[in-house]
């Protein structure tokens, strides 16, 4: 009988082990929601002035995957202060359209010099009727979004 339990837990222990690696690989319902909250939507705002801000912050690198632009942003504020990237609702003339894009924010004082990394939604930007639109954000080269 303990020869049938020691031969079971001996041919059983890879299966278990197997299992729990495969559950640790995956991302858990509470870190997926994290990661839906930090995505924040393009604000349209028409009297939003770019010259205000410009020399407040540094774009490092921006990527697009789908709708989303990942911003690496350095700047006087701290991760969690509320980045907005602002859109003041005028397309370039030119084939495809072209939006400039800027960020606005609070500097904050504890933060000197800070780098992290911001989501944003984009699809508020679409220009109607269109079929792709040109970002333009200061100190990177122009991003193509095609829907």
């Amino acid at each position: 009988m303990n020869k049938i339990i020691v031969i079971t837990l001996i041919s059983l222990t890879p299966l278990l082990w197997s299992n729990k690696c495969e559950k640790s690989k995956e991302k858990t319902k509470s870190e997926i929601k994290s990661e839906r909250m930090s995505v924040q939507n393009t604000i349209i705002d028409k009297s939003y002035d770019f010259t205000t801000y410009e020399n407040r912050y540094t774009i490092k690198k921006a990527e697009l995957k789908d709708s989303l632009l990942t911003l690496t942003i350095e700047a006087n504020a701290c991760n969690d202060d509320v980045v907005e990237l602002v859109f003041n609702g005028n397309y370039l003339k030119s084939y495809p359209p072209k939006a400039q894009l800027g960020l606005r924010f609070q500097e904050n004082s504890k933060c000197k010099n800070n780098i992290f990394v911001k989501t944003y939604n984009i699809s508020p930007v679409k220009y109607p009727s269109g079929k792709a639109t040109i970002f333009l954000l200061k100190g990177v080269d122009p991003i193509t979004y095609n829907y």
